[in-house]
């Protein structure tokens, strides 16, 4: 079993705060540079030194709704690069989004193979391994 994208529109669409999406302070800049390609307002809060909250309410504004697509797929923050894996940046603890259909779809399996979690969003986990790893970097100055 593996995870593929069903394109539901859940990821993408932000209703509230608790929803919003964690971004660290590089990519915010590459947001906003972005946006201002586009003529697109950004809202972002400082949450500590390297994590932002990116406040959408919403679709994001760099998804493509008619085509159900992210216009900066290439560029988009690890947030939404491991969605429906999602990091609580406090305890390190990595889970599952119900959020998402292909999850809810599929949860009598991720139960019963809920250690397999690398094998099942294999792009996902490694987004997750990619942050751990920027993070460390920032704390130590690197």
């Amino acid at each position: 079993m593996r995870f593929r994208c069903l394109h539901c529109l859940h990821c993408c669409f932000f209703s509230t705060p608790v929803d919003y999406p964690i971004v660290l302070e590089g990519e915010v800049d590459t947001l906003k540079k972005l946006a201002l390609e586009r003529n697109i307002t950004l809202n972002f809060r400082r949450i500590t030194d390297q994590f932002y909250l990116w406040i959408i309410e919403g679709f994001c504004p760099f998804y493509d709704i008619a085509n159900r697509r992210c216009s900066i797929h290439e560029n988009k923050p690890f947030s939404c690069k491991m969605f429906p894996l999602l990091l609580n940046i406090r305890t390190g603890e990595v889970s599952v989004s119900f959020a998402c259909d292909w999850v809810i779809n599929h949860i009598s399996e991720l139960i019963n193979e809920r250690n397999n979690i690398a094998e099942i969003f294999p792009d996902e986990f490694k987004a997750v391994v990619n942050l751990f790893k920027k993070i460390k970097a920032l704390r130590s100055g690197e």
